[in-house]
């Protein structure tokens, strides 16, 4: 009686259930293989892999720190435009000295 296993193997029962054996032992080795393959994979994947608790804990820092230059920015352009409209208040009683002096004859 010949099984797919076997087909064209004539030996006595014995030697067919020994090489059915070891075919079959062999396509476990090869599963096991692959099956081990695969979990490498899933591993090196998993460690990729980032919570979501972690990825939202980074945005908030992140937004964070975006604000505190934004702040930081907002001062700064207050300050250059104090300096910017003491200079232009400077230049304009400088010349309006200079202009009342100009008329006034002196």
């Amino acid at each position: 009686m010949a099984s797919s296993i076997d087909i064209g193997f004539d030996g006595p029962p014995a030697e067919r259930i020994a090489v059915s054996l070891a075919r079959l032992d062999e396509r476990q080795k090869a599963m096991q293989d692959t099956a081990d393959a695969r979990h490498g994979q899933l591993v090196a994947m998993l460690a990729e892999y980032a919570t979501r608790a972690e990825v939202e804990a980074k945005h908030v820092n992140v937004d964070t720190r975006i604000g505190a230059v934004e702040d930081r920015m907002e001062k700064i352009e207050g300050r250059t435009w104090k300096v910017v409209a003491g200079i232009l208040s400077a230049v304009g009683t400088a010349l309006a000295g200079a202009i009342t002096l100009h008329f006034r004859g002196g």
